[in-house]
């Protein structure tokens, strides 16, 4: 799970992604939470809780939020449904966890998840994509092509450290396997 250090850090990321110039203006917050469900149950809808919990607590703006909620289960299954932080707390949020075991085993790139994000959450002014870092990059273009102008700015990628980098497109934090 993250530690307290690691939480502190998702904590003052996602006030900077939201102080960036032109993204957050005040009023009810939209943010989208990406679930790679390549990450156990278990150890998923933990560090959900801890992340909502870390942001319910960092600002009065998470108190009352729209979170979009993004299971990327692989490249022809991204679920997409409306949540909150407090069902996310509970870990209410995976209940469908084992239907999609099977299919979450498939290899996936990411290219498909930032061409979603782009097409439908360009809305949201703080996305976190926690992943397990086992995923490719088909069209390194692509993926840049889909970040730019605005989405790279708006990204805290969670995952464990290893081979996969975005330079400095992407806010990272990165977690000991």
């Amino acid at each position: 799970m993250f530690s307290q250090v690691q939480l502190l850090q998702i904590k003052n990321m996602a006030m900077r992604i939201l102080h960036v110039p032109g993204n957050y203006g005040g009023g009810i917050l939209e943010m989208a939470i990406v679930a790679d469900y390549h990450i156990p149950y278990e150890e998923l809808k933990e560090r959900c809780a801890q992340i909502a919990g870390a942001l319910k607590q960092t600002d009065e703006v998470f108190r009352n939020v729209r979170v979009n909620l993004i299971k990327w289960i692989s490249d022809e299954q991204i679920v997409k449904e409306i949540s909150s932080l407090p069902v996310l707390q509970m870990g209410r949020a995976f209940e469908d966890y084992g239907q999609y075991e099977m299919a979450a085993k498939q290899q996936k790139s990411i290219d498909e998840l930032f061409r979603q994000l782009k097409l439908f959450y360009a809305r949201s002014k703080l996305i976190i994509v926690l992943t397990d870092g086992e995923f490719e990059i088909a069209e390194v273009e692509k993926v840049k092509q889909y970040l730019n102008p605005f989405l790279k700015r708006k990204i805290l990628l969670l995952k464990p450290k290893g081979d996969v980098h975005f330079g400095e497109n992407i806010k990272m934090i990165e977690w000991e396997k």
